[in-house]
């Protein structure tokens, strides 16, 4: 059974090496797309730093949180990781991700479970949420400069205009999806998926890029709205001991959007986590290297 992993990043490139060589493993290659604005990423080391995987660099677009950028940086990777393929599972990930369980382990899930797609549904905040609804009802010109520069009062700038634009937009009805035959879906981007899925989702590239293109985080609506709409609905994995992607992520202590960077601490909880999930995020380098190298070491990678 082939694996493609498929990596977003952008910074703290010594971590990444780390992921690199966890993953690294006979069947697995590596597609990771570095944020165009990234400088001085050291390119040869990100590609040697394997022994069996082969590690493929992509820089085609810069990345701004929220924006359409995201979803392009996104399916690039499913594009290269199918040119290339094909390959039996196709996993969505950041450079601040591990691997909870060894490779072995890992493949041996997937060769059980082999041809479920593993995809995370946020249901019921699609139906309560009104902000949901407003991402691709309405046109958010400004998406790529919210959160674009180090000085804030120039984001909240923007951050005024972009709501000056949705105002103006509510009041005049504007609804740029009323004629799609999709129903959108909410979920995590942080996905398994099939050599099907991601054929499909190609094909289908013309209407992603016309219905997300002025979308607001439109990466968290990618995957879903594919599996729905596509027919892949009776092929997802229900988790019963966590999340349908096999991902553990605590967004209970989040912070300013993004989830609590895990410790020392969390080491229990992280080998409870193995019960329901094989990956794990966020980890940082630089806020605790310890429980980093702890699960290195206990997923056979020093």
């Amino acid at each position: 059974m082939k694996h493609a992993f498929l990596i977003t990043a952008h910074s703290n490139w010594k971590q990444l090496k780390l992921l690199l060589k966890q993953i690294d493993f006979p069947d697995h290659d590596i597609y990771v797309h570095i944020d165009a604005k990234a400088k001085n990423y050291p390119k040869a080391e990100l590609e040697a730093v394997t022994q069996y995987s082969k590690v493929r660099i992509y820089l085609n677009f810069k990345v701004y949180w929220g924006g359409y950028t995201l979803t392009l940086a996104e399916l690039q990777l499913f594009k290269e990781a199918s040119n290339n393929g094909p390959y039996d599972y196709y996993h969505m990930m950041s450079g601040a991700d591990l691997l909870l369980v060894n490779n072995k382990e890992f493949d041996s899930f997937f060769e059980k479970n082999q041809g479920k797609e593993f995809i995370e549904f946020k249901d019921e905040q699609n139906e309560h949420d009104p902000e949901i609804k407003r991402r691709t009802k309405l046109y958010h010109f400004l998406q790529n400069y919210r959160r674009r520069f180090r000085i804030q009062w120039i984001n909240n700038i923007f951050i005024f205009f972009e709501r000056c634009s949705l105002l103006l937009q509510l009041i005049l009805h504007v609804n740029r999806v009323k004629n799609l035959d999709w129903q959108i879906k909410l979920g995590s981007e942080w996905a398994s998926v099939t050599n099907d899925f991601v054929i499909r989702m190609l094909q289908e590239e013309p209407k992603i890029s016309k219905l997300f293109r002025w979308t607001n985080c439109s990466d968290e609506l990618l995957i879903q709205t594919i599996a729905f709409n596509c027919g892949f609905m009776n092929r997802m994995y229900h988790n019963p001991n966590g999340a349908d992607n096999l991902r553990f992520i605590d967004w209970v202590r989040s912070k300013n959007g993004s989830p609590h960077i895990f410790t020392i601490a969390d080491k229990e909880l992280l080998e409870d986590a193995t019960a329901g999930a094989l990956i794990a995020r966020k980890f940082s380098l630089d806020k605790d290297s310890e429980i980093i190298n702890y699960i290195l070491k206990k997923t056979g990678n020093k």
